[in-house]
């Protein structure tokens, strides 16, 4: 594998297999914190789909039903193929309702959330002294990458850039708030049904819905948010 390995490479590599372990992966995932969240995230869905696939078949079940197919009057008459495809339907309904569970799971979404604006490759991010951006094309060309655009002023955008986030590209900006730096992160691929609070690791923050996909705002200053909601809100597009 690569030595260059980055985040994107290794949350396609985790999200099919969660038990890979390449010297090149396991290396990336000791010096990336969102990386390592996702990797402990990845394995424990797929222990959680190994438990719940794992049904005992009662002993002799193939015979009784062969025994009963052969038997039964012919004017019944009866697809047993059927019965097969329906038990696979069913198990592949309850595998995907539980991995989409966890996907969407709000606490699992905050925590990640925390792990990358904290990731050290990040750091700078945050920087109070960081000037705002004065090329609003960069900008506009980071929001194109990700499948966003935005309607209105972005003047108080300090950092614009497009970074893996479980698996999708998200726009990571952030703003000049009242009392310090304020993150915004725009998911274009995760939808939330509610607006939800939390507080993690120092860090207060928000997840609203947003059309098809959903904005994320946290700090770890006591900069008003709610301000930043609503332009933001108002102001994205999604265009994927």
């Amino acid at each position: 594998m690569n030595t260059t390995i980055n985040c994107l490479e290794v949350r396609r590599i985790l999200g099919a297999e969660p038990q890979r372990r390449e010297s090149a992966l396991m290396e990336h995932c000791k010096l990336c914190a969102a990386c390592s969240a996702y990797m402990k995230e990845m394995l424990g869905l797929d222990a959680r789909l190994s438990r719940a696939l794992a049904v005992n078949v009662p002993e002799g079940l193939e015979a009784r039903i062969v025994f009963r197919t052969a038997f039964r009057p012919k004017r019944l008459r009866t697809y047993p193929w059927l019965a097969v495809a329906a038990t696979i339907l069913l198990a592949v309904g309850i595998s995907f309702g539980m991995w989409q569970y966890q996907r969407n799971s709000m606490a699992a979404l905050s925590s990640a959330l925390v792990a990358h604006v904290t990731n050290p490759a990040e750091a700078e991010a945050l920087d109070p002294g960081r000037p705002v951006l004065q090329d609003a094309s960069f900008v506009h060309g980071v929001l194109k990458h990700v499948g966003v655009s935005m309607q209105g002023s972005m003047d108080d955008i300090t950092y614009a850039r497009a970074c893996p986030f479980r698996g999708e590209l998200v726009a990571h900006l952030v703003v000049r708030g009242k009392d310090g730096p304020v993150t915004v992160l725009l998911l274009p691929h995760i939808h939330v049904n509610k607006p939800t609070h939390f507080d993690e690791q120092g860090y207060r923050g928000e997840i609203v819905p947003a059309g098809d996909g959903s904005i994320a705002i946290l700090a770890n200053n006591p900069s008003p948010m709610q301000p930043i909601e609503e332009q933001f809100v108002s102001m994205v597009q999604w265009s994927i």
